[in-house]
C-alpha cells in the first residue's frame, strides 16, 4: 500500500530507541525525523520508506535496520452518508465494492430508498453520479456492485 498525508507509520530502527516512533504523515506528504530531518513518505511503500530512512541514517548509525508499520491509514476513506445505521468516512483499506460499505455502515435504515442510491465520485470533469441499485445487487447482480474508490461518497437517500 502506498502512504500518503495523514496515514500514522510507525517507525523502528533496531537496536536504537532514540530514533524509533510513531509519526503522522503531514498534508504536505513529509514527516521529521531525528538525525534524518525531512523525509518524503507520500508515494512510498513501507518497505520503501524503511530503505529510504536507513540509507539516510548510515552516515549516524552502524548498519541501521529500520521497519516501518502502518499503524493507521487516513489517507484513503471512503463515505457514506444518508439512510444507514453509521453514517460517516470508513478506511479504503482493500478493495471495497458499495455492498460491502454499506455493511460496514451498518446497513440501510427502514426509510432508505433502495433504488435511488447514488456514489458521488470526483474526476477532473466535475462530480460524476453512478447510481447503485441495492435491490439489485442482493439479487444477484454482481455488475452493479461499483468498485469503490479513494473519495467517494456513497448517498442513501
Amino acid at each position: 500500500m502506498v502512504l500518503g498525508p495523514s496515514d500514522v507509520i510507525h517507525i523502528s530502527v533496531w537496536k536504537n530507541s532514540d530514533l524509533s516512533q510513531t509519526v503522522t504523515v503531514g498534508p504536505d506528504g513529509f514527516i521529521s525525523l531525528p538525525l534524518v530531518g525531512n523525509v518524503q513518505v507520500a508515494g512510498f511503500t513501507s518497505n520503501q520508506l524503511g530503505k529510504a530512512i536507513a540509507s539516510r541514517l548510515t552516515t549516524y548509525v552502524v548498519n541501521p535496520e529500520v521497519t516501518v508499520s502502518i499503524v493507521e491509514i487516513r489517507s484513503r476513506q471512503v463515505y457514506i452518508l444518508g439512510q444507514v445505521s453509521k453514517p460517516g468516512s470508513f478506511p479504503l483499506i482493500a478493495p471495497t465494492h458499495v455492498l460491502q460499505l454499506i455493511a460496514e455502515a451498518g446497513g440501510l435504515t427502514n426509510y432508505a430508498k433502495r433504488k435511488s442510491i447514488v456514489v458521488l465520485r470526483a474526476e477532473p470533469e466535475g462530480t460524476k453520479k453512478i447510481a447503485f441499485d441495492y435491490n439489485s445487487v442482493v439479487r444477484g447482480d454482481s455488475k452493479q456492485d461499483i468498485m469503490l474508490q479513494t473519495g467517494d461518497t456513497v448517498f442513501v437517500p
